[in-house]
């Protein structure tokens, strides 16, 4: 491992060979004659007994004349022997023009989830401080490098601020070249700070970089491997009789199934007037896709088993293996998917639906509805809740996926199979760790399905916490959120989102209509912090309204229809309102006053048929408490406060 940051003069050759400019610049030795001319300059060690040369005195700045030189060589030796740092003829200094401008940062760091992470942003001694900083992976595309950039506040900078004509495409050239350095050469780290912003572009001031073999590694399947979501006959072995088995829940949701179904338990028998088989050997023929809901020493003898069947799919429910410390049969089990080329969900996991074979095999609710959007899971436990409150709310989905302990099957490998499945339109992630960062970035990054994605693990704790329960690492945060939305992912913040924020994937536009000022005002600002419009009303529209509603009304939007509308008066408002165009939305905030109807109020969506999608949110307890109950049972969407019905607006 080589540190050249130590002698800036080669690293300036270095930099300059890959377009990157540095200062005019000089190499001393420790008693050498000095001259140069180019003022005002700066005077730097250089020396491989030193790391941070501000840390000791290492660099004197402005200096004005070659006496200023001498007398400031003279000085940082002083410094460096107050540090016990003695040089010798190994030792010397460089002298470099000083260049003026706004101090930025860029560099590299070897990340155990990505590789070789870049990032850019404000830096100097402040670097740490303020954090303005983005990342971005080390294959990043330009448009990626653009999303990146743009969520720093120094990117306004290139923006036009205050008159500034400093070029974005400045920035996206430097990244190109330092993705280029990091592709060509086997680096660890690499520093540039300060990395000077001049009217003629950027200036590499001072550098560190860190030669070294990377340790970051993917271990992949290379053969093509089986589609996961093609099934025609399924077997479930470990099949049970008793209800409060999980081998019961899983075999009664699999009865939709539009394939053959099989089951096995080695007491025999029958359920839900099917042959229980004793064994897998008892089947005959092939089987495409199998299920395992046996105890966990029972799972490697089956899946040999099933692999004479020419087993293409396995789903692994059986907990007991990497989480529990028993890593060495987990890895077996890997193992065999790649050497048999099997594809492999779990073990740990809560199971696997799809839509087109109606094909549930999953503990979850046996009560999912059909629907456009894929939803993968590390928690069997989220998977679960979510898919209870999606099937209370009539919220469909393609395909449900729960990877658990992610054995061989993780985001990676899915999300293409998903990107090429027509009933998927849209794909919701939740995250712990991820082992294959490079991997899952490439497969996002040719997805053409919007992506939704909830990371858990983000604190120390966490990470502890989500290690104990999948068996996965999790990396920085900070870096793992903004390699995400430069690759265009919409990171949610609460769980819900990742059912209902694909609900909302097209909405900018939205109209309010309120019994009340005050919390359509809170709304306000809530969609307003989100980056949504407010729908603007013309004459025309506004004249309409004026029709049905009282003299005192808004007149704006929020569509203020006062304190003591009842039902035909947001039924009158909403006929108007359903009919303007280019609106995405209708928020129906109803408050509790006395006169309030809220029951009668959502009643009206289902007494008419509406061009826009409406969504009533009841604010307060006892007084909506029907008119919730009446949402649930008939399927509508509501939300009960105005921070749950804006989190999901990504």
């Amino acid at each position: 491992m080589t540190n050249i940051g130590s002698n800036e003069s080669e690293l300036y050759k270095f930099l300059n060979k890959y377009g990157i400019k540095t200062p005019e610049y000089k190499s001393i030795g420790l008693n050498e004659v000095i001259s140069f001319s180019s003022f005002p300059a700066v005077i730097k060690i250089e020396s491989s007994k030193v790391v941070h040369k501000s840390d000791v005195g290492g660099v004197i700045l402005n200096l004005n004349s070659i006496q200023e030189l001498e007398q400031a060589r003279g000085q940082i030796i002083r410094n460096l022997e107050k540090h016990n740092i003695t040089l010798d003829s190994h030792d010397g200094f460089i002298i470099t023009q000083m260049i003026m401008g706004e101090e930025l940062y860029i560099g590299s760091t070897e990340d155990s989830t990505f590789g070789n992470v870049i990032v850019f942003g404000r830096g100097g001694i402040y670097l740490e401080l303020y954090k303005d900083v983005c990342y971005i992976e080390q294959y990043a595309r330009e448009e990626e490098i653009i999303r990146a950039i743009r969520t720093t506040k120094i990117s306004k900078l290139f923006q036009a601020f205050r008159g500034c004509e400093y070029k974005e495409q400045w920035i996206i050239d430097l990244v190109k070249s330092i993705q280029k350095i990091l592709q060509e050469n086997e680096i660890k780290e690499l520093d540039i700070n300060p990395l000077k912003l001049t009217n003629n572009g950027f200036i590499a001031v001072d550098a560190r970089i860190l030669f070294g073999k990377s340790s970051y590694s993917e271990v992949n399947r290379e053969e093509s491997r089986p589609d996961f979501l093609h099934n025609e006959r399924v077997v479930i072995v470990g099949a049970s009789t008793e209800p409060q088995k999980t081998g019961y829940t899983i075999a009664k949701n699999a009865q939709s199934f539009k394939g053959e179904l099989l089951y096995v338990n080695a007491k025999g028998g029958e359920l839900f007037g099917r042959k229980l088989y004793k064994s897998v050997s008892e089947i005959e023929g092939d089987i495409d896709t199998a299920v395992i809901v046996v105890g966990a020493n029972f799972v490697i003898p089956t899946i040999h088993e099933l692999i004479k069947k020419n087993l293409k799919n396995l789903i692994i429910i059986t907990a007991g293996f990497k989480e529990s410390g028993h890593d060495a049969e987990e890895e077996e089990i890997g193992e065999l998917a790649r050497k048999y080329n099997f594809n492999v969900i779990g073990p740990n996991c809560l199971g696997f639906y799809e839509i087109s074979k109606k094909l549930n095999i999953t503990f979850g609710t046996g009560d999912v509805r059909e629907g456009t959007h894929a939803f993968l899971s590390q928690s069997g436990a989220v998977l679960a809740s979510l898919m209870d409150r999606a099937a209370e709310l009539n919220i469909g989905f393609s395909h449900l996926i729960s990877v658990g302990n992610a054995v061989d099957l993780r985001s990676a490998e899915i999300i293409p199979m998903l990107n090429n499945a027509k009933e998927c339109e849209s794909i919701s992630l939740y995250l712990e760790g991820v082992a294959r960062g490079r991997s899952l970035c490439e497969s996002i990054r040719k997805c053409k399905k919007p992506i939704y994605l909830f990371k858990a693990a983000k604190s120390e704790v966490a990470k502890k916490a989500a290690f104990s329960h999948t068996g996965n690492l999790s990396g920085n945060y900070a870096m793992f959120n903004g390699i995400m939305q430069s690759l265009g992912v919409k990171v949610v913040n609460t769980l819900d989102s990742l059912i209902f924020a694909p609900l909302f994937r097209d909405v900018q536009t939205i109209a309010v209509i309120t019994n009340a000022g005050g919390p359509g005002t809170v709304l306000t600002d809530a969609i307003a912090a989100r980056n949504k419009t407010l729908y603007e009303l013309n004459d025309s529209q506004k004249a309409e309204l004026d029709k049905v509603l009282p003299p005192m009304w808004s007149h704006n939007n929020p569509i203020d229809v006062i304190g003591d509308a009842l039902p035909d008066r947001y039924e009158n408002a909403l006929k108007v309102v359903d009919a303007f165009p280019n609106l995405d939305v209708i928020y129906m905030l109803i408050t509790p006053q006395d006169m309030t109807d809220a029951l009668g109020t959502v009643q009206i969506l289902k007494k008419h048929v509406f061009k826009h999608k409406i969504v009533p949110i009841l604010l307060g307890g006892t007084h909506v408490k029907d008119a919730r109950e009446y949402c649930l049972k008939n399927h509508i969407l509501f939300f009960s406060n105005i921070a749950q019905a804006c989190e999901f607006l990504v």
